[in-house]
């Protein structure tokens, strides 16, 4: 009798079980990240924190692995990319060896030499790249500098203005639109210090391959709170102060791009204002508890009688008792010194007689 279900297909032979070939895509990202890293250990030198050399055991399998997967191979006419395979320890041993080659290298990773490779100009290299740059990390550096020049721009230009308006002979004629624009100098000045933090921070974690962008967003905040830094420490700070005690008179501006440069310069401020202005209570949880000292126990005898550093108590009694203790020693020693004493004496006169 004839049934309607449908034939069963023949099983997908081409990946043998429990194998890892080049037909994943997760194998083959693995393995490039891993090849890409171990490639810079072996081309720049890298050493350990210590100086030493990284392991080259783990470098051997990263690299015995891609040879066992055919990575090295030319590609071979009717030879698809599942024909070689490892085992699944293989691939585990491979996965550890990769580990600790991250680590061991870390902050520089696989997607860092990517975003900062191609620094460097080329013979067919074109007017675009010359410009933004050859790599992701130099073209958002790039782009970062053009932000620095265009509010480096709108600081000379408003400096510009504030002096020409200065000079009229009816100073209320510009009156608003001056002090719009000093009120704008210390923000645009935070953004400029901040722009500059960044640029050189930007460029030293190119040449040390650890420019991340993933921290894009950090670095579009960081400009944010710059000129937000500039303008409100005006709002707190007049003046500086040398660790020798010399006074460092600065303009608004002034002011403005060294908050924007370190906007901890900023918070770090505002903390002393908040702990100056509102003080620390018992109900404050940040407030450390204050250790409360035990009564000294009363004096039981001559000045001189305690310790070598008390203070003429008689028992040198301390907060923790250790003192009334030690004054009770004495006091029993005291009492059977004059007991041995006097036996003494009595024994001294019974063979007089």
């Amino acid at each position: 009798m004839p049934t309607n279900t449908p034939p069963v297909a023949a099983a997908d032979t081409s990946t043998p079980s429990g194998k890892i070939t080049r037909a994943s895509a997760y194998a083959m990202s693995q393995l490039d990240d891993a090849l890409t890293l171990s490639g810079y250990a072996v081309s720049a030198g890298v050493q350990t924190s210590a100086g030493e050399p990284l392991s080259f055991a783990d470098i051997g399998v990263i690299q015995g692995t891609a040879a066992k997967l055919g990575v090295f191979d030319p590609p071979a006419e009717g030879k698809g990319p599942s024909s070689s395979s490892v085992t699944a320890s293989e691939w585990i041993a491979f996965e550890q060896a990769y580990y600790r080659l991250a680590v061991a290298m870390s902050p520089v990773t696989a997607e860092t030499l990517l975003t900062t490779q191609a620094t460097m100009p080329d013979a067919g290299s074109n007017l675009r790249n010359r410009i933004f740059g050859y790599s992701p990390a130099l073209r958002f550096t790039r782009m970062f500098a053009l932000v620095a020049i265009i509010i480096g721009t709108f600081v000379v230009v408003a400096e510009c203005l504030i002096y020409v308006w200065g000079q009229e002979a009816d100073a209320s004629k510009f009156l608003w639109q001056k002090n719009l624009l000093e009120s704008l100098l210390p923000w645009a000045y935070g953004a400029l210090g901040s722009c500059a933090y960044l640029l050189r921070s930007a460029h030293y974690y190119i040449y040390q391959r650890t420019f991340d962008l993933r921290r894009k967003p950090e670095y579009f905040n960081r400009v944010l709170l710059g000129a937000i830094s500039g303008g409100a420490i005006i709002l707190f700070v007049n003046y500086l102060v040398d660790e020798d005690g010399t006074v460092l008179h600065l303009s608004s501006a002034a002011l403005g791009f060294v908050a924007g440069y370190s906007t901890d310069f900023l918070f770090n401020t505002i903390e002393r204002v908040v702990a100056a202005v509102f003080p620390k209570t018992d109900s404050d949880p940040k407030a450390q508890p204050q250790k409360v000292q035990k009564p000294k126990a009363p004096s039981a005898g001559p000045a001189g009688d305690g310790p070598s550093g008390a203070s003429g108590d008689g028992d040198g009694a301390d907060e923790d008792g250790n003192g009334d203790k030690q004054g009770k020693q004495r006091k029993t020693s005291k009492k059977a010194a004059k007991s041995s004493a006097h036996t003494d004496a009595a024994g001294k006169s019974g063979d007089q007689d």
